[in-house]
């Protein structure tokens, strides 16, 4: 074991274990420099919660995930205290001694409690909002126009705009987000078995949009930096480990511009001057600040970042110690490698919530199906030579057939000696029929109380592994904008057929599994409702013309009704948080929403559901998010 070389690749289109972080660790996240980036917080005092009986309009609880509807709810010290006719909830409240106000919602308001989205990455999506949004994203929808000409014009105004000095002393043009998979297709590509291919980046042709400024452009992935020829110039002549051994023109010629992973990245990254890696830090707050006023104004109350580090914790204990704790956050902890796994102690199930709570362990199988590094059974149409990467693997063995033993001795550390539940990332076919062969010697081996064992995007589900993730009562997580936002990729340039058996949400529920809905934020924007749209529409909105008439595999399509339950109840269940959220069950935390129309009852889906308008967010009854102020009759009552 201790001579294996492992390919510890990460989560591509995913920011867990994304190795950035891990190149610029020292950079960034020092204590005195997370120190000064404190300087100056004040404390916010949050406003008490209130005590109201709301009536009138549609209210959902959700109870046991029922979709029936009540007359009233009652709330108090940010919990509820019952629901049902308005004339009971209001004596139980006088029963309780509680003295309360009274809300009437407008007949088309509907209450529903508050959306959790069960995997998204908080710091890491803060700490790169400062930087150029290369994304082909927009309000939760897709620019009309996505070609390497819209990502030129983005840098160029960057470079020629108010920050213009600041490149003229020096500092690197930083963009994120450039996604190939979204850009048109390379026709009549003599390397894919189709003939379809994907757009790349090259130090040259970057070198046309700019080229007196260096320039580094994250994929979408962020396990890829394009850079220009002014960028790999000056970490050549930074780095003695490289231009020791080749000639500049040598060094360009071994990667193109293109930096692959940590060893490519490196070097680059550490290139970058330290006043711009610091501004990242120092801005972090700010922009934890903005991520969760976005996710409250999408009706978000609950948060559960899928790869929290010790890093991440106190950034985001700090945060919360100045600013008004607006979210819930649940998280998993970040297990990339046996060094991490044999730090951990024993698993302590959770009782009462307590913000940023554990729940689960973080494993990283393979990579990104859309970044061609998920771990497929069979080679990729575009890119006929590779099935992908799966970690773990050693160099004698890089394409496995059977589970490697690292990662089967991995999950054996986590699930067996330290009785934690598994939450893996597998996005590949072949990646998840290693994880769920894995799960079942786990869960025939553990012992003490049952846990919940999750696999993460579950991307590429066959029949029999729907069957086993049954049996095995294994909780299966769907990142949805895979069929909504890359769907018609999959489709046409890197599965073809086999993109029939994306993310079907309808056969896991059919086989009575409990499913969830996630963004894995940022590699999709937040969004609830937009989530609850594309597993009922199914549509592949990246289609060129008239993508309403082409929809993914209509037959895994859902209801709303199912939907609903995904962001809510079940999205609770998965993270351990169903006796505190997912409904308004009395007890339960007062976390809900106020939207201005009924997602269960819209004519049409497609682009309406997105846009239906979260008017208020509450959480522990107090309003956390008002898009406008309704008029309200309040009274004592």
């Amino acid at each position: 074991m201790e001579n294996q070389k492992s390919a510890h690749l990460g989560c591509t289109h995913c920011a867990c274990n994304n190795p950035m972080w891990n190149i610029l660790e020292e950079e960034l996240f020092h204590p005195e420099k997370i120190s000064k980036a404190a300087e100056g917080l004040k404390h916010h005092a949050s406003p008490e919660a209130l005590s109201l009986v709301i009536s009138g309009g549609t209210i959902r609880p959700l109870t046991d995930g029922e979709m029936n509807t009540v007359e009233a709810i009652g709330i108090h010290q940010g919990k509820v205290i019952a629901t049902g006719k308005k004339d009971d909830v209001e004596t139980e409240m006088r029963n309780q001694g509680i003295a309360f106000a009274s809300r009437q919602l407008e007949d088309y308001e509907v209450l529903l409690p508050g959306f959790i989205d069960p995997h998204v990455h908080i710091v890491p999506t803060a700490l790169l909002m400062g930087w150029l949004d290369l994304s082909r994203f927009y309000d939760q929808k897709l620019k009309p126009e996505y070609t390497p000409d819209t990502i030129a014009t983005l840098i160029k105004e960057e470079r020629n705009g108010p920050n213009k000095e600041k490149y003229n002393k020096g500092a690197w043009l930083l963009g994120k987000g450039a996604d190939p998979a979204l850009m048109p297709f390379v026709y009549d590509d003599p390397n894919a078995e189709n003939g379809i291919g994907l757009t790349t980046f090259t130090c040259d042709s970057l070198d046309l949009i700019v080229t007196d400024v260096p320039l580094l452009m994250l994929s979408a992935s962020m396990h890829t930096a394009y850079v220009n020829t002014k960028a790999l110039q000056l970490t050549y002549d930074h780095t003695p480990d490289i231009n020791d051994k080749m000639t500049f023109e040598e060094y360009k010629a071994s990667n193109h511009g293109q930096l692959q992973e940590g060893l490519g990245m490196e070097p680059a990254l550490k290139t970058i001057p330290l006043s711009q890696l610091a501004e990242m830090v120092i801005g972090c707050f700010s922009h934890l600040q903005k991520f969760i006023e976005e996710a409250n104004r999408r009706g978000n109350t609950f948060l559960y970042d899928a790869g929290m580090n010790d890093v991440f914790k106190s950034l985001l204990k700090i945060y919360l110690q100045f600013y008004p704790n607006n979210i819930r956050i649940g998280a998993a902890k970040m297990c990339s490698t046996q060094k991490d796994a044999d730090k951990l102690t024993q698993y302590e199930p959770v009782t009462e919530y307590s913000d940023i709570y554990y729940g689960n362990a973080k494993i990283i199988s393979d990579g990104s199906n859309q970044g061609l590094t998920g771990y497929q059974s069979e080679h990729y149409c575009c890119l006929p030579d590779s099935k992908g990467k799966f970690n773990f693997t050693t160099e004698q063995d890089p394409e496995p057939v059977e589970v490697p033993a690292p990662y089967r001795e991995l999950l054996n550390t986590i699930a067996i000696k330290w009785g934690w539940p598994l939450m893996t990332h597998a996005n590949g076919d072949e990646a998840i029929n290693f994880t769920i062969k894995v799960y079942e010697e786990v869960i025939k081996n553990q012992t003490g109380s049952p846990v919940r064992h999750r696999i993460e995007h579950a991307s590429l589900l066959s029949d029999q592994n729907i069957k086993d993730l049954k049996r095995l009562e294994i909780l299966p997580s769907f990142l949805i904008g895979h069929v909504g936002y890359w769907g018609y990729a999959f489709r046409t340039a890197i599965f073809d057929k086999k993109a029939e058996i994306l993310d079907r949400c309808k056969s896991a529920l059919d086989a009575g599994l409990r499913i969830s809905l996630h963004t894995d934020c940022e590699v999709t924007q937040l969004g609830p409702l937009r989530m609850m749209e594309q597993s009922i529409t199914r549509i592949m909105e990246a289609t060129p013309e008239n993508p309403e008439a082409h929809v993914l595999n209509a037959a895994e399509c859902i209801s709303p009704e199912q939907a609903l339950r995904a962001v809510t109840t079940d999205a609770a269940y998965h993270c351990y948080a169903e006796k505190w959220v997912g409904s308004l069950a009395a007890g339960h935390f007062s976390d809900f929403v106020i939207l201005k129309q009924d997602p269960l009852h819209l004519k049409k889906n497609y682009m309406h559901m997105r846009d239906i308008e979260v008017l208020e967010t509450w959480k522990g009854g107090v309003m956390v998010h008002q898009l406008v102020v309704p008029e309200q009759v309040l009274s004592n009552a």
